[in-house]
């Protein structure tokens, strides 16, 4: 009786289950219908949000404090969800209560810190499936889709945006193979005072890299944080031709202050601040809104970022990604002409 029992109870686990092998390499038993899901960082969050948004049963952190426009462009089941924090940054804020108590079918972790190993203690006891992602490269989105896809039985909707991450990333190449002779020279500013940034092998600044820029700030970075202080002495001995800029209190400020005005980005009026909404096109977190953030990027680094090329681009990328009609004074102030 016993011997029946337990084949009974495999046969059960069998039907309801299936093995997968993560992006890290490990063997993974899920569910074979996934409802609930849960990212414990806003690149897989905002991922899966752009394949099935209903998925998701809680956020790492509370939209509606950030910026307006964002918050009025995303779900309003999506924003209403509760907060349970995560691992991003390779701290931990996640609530474990909040998160058993809104029973998970598998939660996915970016393959990039310390997530794996904290998953075996906030996880494994609980029986949640824990799913490594590898998000942290532009060029592994296409595969990422897929791997979505597959684990949420999406497959339909994640070829569709895998196609086009590869298409973005191809034209990219492209653009910077055909302009090899004009890459230029980018400081990548952080903070309000523009003295921090990315060391050349940070993927913090891997966007940018990827798009054709060259960095002059040559170093190990010291943590996955990255924000690596500089003097204003350092950026003015690097003269860079360009300035991509994630704080418009800096882009504000810079183009009036005497102290910046021998820089060649300064001289000649190069200064972009990133767009960041609904969520930051090339960083903070490195998303899948890079697709886009790279061919904004080749347009800063080699033409102009308000070309109508790419504002034709921009409406498609909203509406495929986030099934956002986005009305021209939209794009504008996204793109901060207004």
């Amino acid at each position: 009786m016993k011997k029946i029992v337990l084949l009974c109870l495999f046969l059960l686990i069998s039907v309801n289950a299936r093995e997968i092998i993560d992006m890290g390499g490990k063997k993974v038993h899920i569910p074979d219908t996934i409802t609930k899901v849960f990212g414990t960082s806003p690149p897989s969050t905002y991922m899966i949000y752009t394949i099935d948004a209903s998925l998701i049963v809680g956020l790492n952190f509370n939209h509606a404090r950030g910026n307006n426009e964002s918050s009025n462009m995303l779900d309003a089941r999506f924003m209403a969800l509760p907060i349970v924090g995560g691992l991003q940054g390779g701290g931990n804020s996640m609530n474990r209560e909040t998160l058993l108590s809104l029973h998970p079918d598998v939660v996915f972790l970016w393959n990039n810190d310390a997530s794996s190993q904290l998953a075996q203690y906030l996880f494994e006891s609980s029986k949640i499936p824990s799913i490594n992602v590898e998000l942290e490269s532009v060029e592994s989105l296409p595969k990422a889709y897929l791997f979505f896809g597959d684990v949420l039985n999406r497959m339909p909707r994640a070829k569709i945006l895998s196609a086009y991450a590869s298409e973005a990333l191809e034209k990219t190449k492209n653009v910077v193979k055909s302009n090899a002779t004009k890459r230029p020279v980018v400081y990548y500013a952080e903070g309000a005072d523009g003295l921090a940034t990315e060391c050349d092998q940070s993927f913090h600044y891997e966007a940018i890299k990827f798009s054709g820029g060259i960095n002059p700030h040559l170093c190990s970075t010291k943590s996955g944080l990255g924000l690596e202080k500089v003097s204003l002495e350092q950026v003015i001995l690097y003269n860079p031709d360009i300035i991509i800029a994630q704080e418009r209190e800096f882009v504000e400020k810079v183009k009036n202050d005497a102290r910046w005005r021998s820089i060649k980005a300064i001289k000649e009026g190069k200064v972009f601040l990133v767009p960041k909404v609904p969520f930051n096109w090339i960083d903070r977190p490195p998303s899948f809104m890079r697709l886009l953030g790279i061919q904004w990027l080749t347009h800063v680094l080699y033409d102009t970022p308000n070309a109508e090329q790419f504002k034709t681009e921009m409406k498609a990328f909203y509406k495929l990604f986030l099934n956002i009609d986005l009305e021209d004074a939209q794009l504008q102030k996204i793109l901060g002409m207004v």
